[in-house]
């Protein structure tokens, strides 16, 4: 299911406890790899109203979002993720949160948020990993609700596609390692797997964020190779001299 409701099923979810406390970590992680960007112009994907990044350096920050729905920040841009009003080499920063999860075409997102970034600008891609408790969990669900409804692309297919799209991988890391209950009680029991997990560095974490950058194009000068011009000179033959008989 993947549509406009899976919008809404995110928004609801992201409400529950669960949700809240996953938001908090993931905003916390996407402000730590923002601290150092500064800029002009920051763009936001999320299916949530409002994502609440607040500690950024940019002058001018918008949403993307693919209708116009009530609660959505005044600066919101309504448009399709794979077709971007937004000129070429424009934008410093993207934040991806979860939109791939939940698109339909979420390669040629990916590739459309590729081209409107700047130079050496930066890209935050927030998704759930497949391989993890998380995943292990969307596997027996119905998929009819939020988030087991979302894709979960593995960050390995994912860094192929960043490849393709002329981005280059700068960090990944993950979190959220313990098993995905609401009750906060069962999430207090099983918070030392979630640590021991994490303390080993292990890619089992159920939500990962990389941190990418766009390629520049090196332009090598060609000198030109100057070679000495070859005179071919023919030959010089002794004369011969010829007898004339008396």
């Amino acid at each position: 299911m993947l549509d406009d409701q899976s919008r809404q099923f995110f928004q609801q979810w992201y409400q529950t406890s669960l949700g809240e406390q996953l938001l908090k970590r993931e905003i916390r992680a996407i402000d730590e790899e923002m601290d150092n960007g500064v800029g002009y112009y920051l763009s936001i994907q999320t299916p949530l109203h409002d994502l609440g990044i607040k500690n950024h350096r940019m002058r001018e920050s918008f949403y993307i979002a693919p209708a116009l729905e009530l609660g959505a920040p005044d600066s919101s841009i309504i448009a399709r993720s794979s077709e971007l009003p937004l000129e070429g080499d424009g934008v410093d920063l993207h934040v991806l949160h979860h939109t791939l999860d939940i698109s339909l075409e979420p390669h040629d997102d990916l590739r459309e948020a590729a081209r409107t970034l700047l130079p050496s600008g930066k890209m935050i891609i927030v998704g759930f990993n497949p391989w993890s408790m998380w995943g292990l969990r969307r596997l027996f669900s119905q998929r009819k609700s939020a988030p087991w409804c979302g894709r979960f692309i593995s960050h390995a297919r994912l860094e192929d596609w960043l490849k393709v799209a002329g981005l280059v991988l700068e960090k990944r890391q993950f979190i959220s390692y313990a098993p995905p209950v609401q009750s906060d009680k069962w999430r207090s029991r099983f918070h030392w797997l979630g640590q021991y997990f994490k303390f080993l560095k292990l890619p089992f974490g159920g939500v990962y964020i990389l941190t990418v950058t766009k390629e520049t194009k090196r332009y090598i000068p060609i000198k030109p190779r100057w070679r000495g011009t070859r005179v071919r000179v023919t030959p010089l033959t002794k004369p011969t001299i010829k007898e004339i008989p008396d």
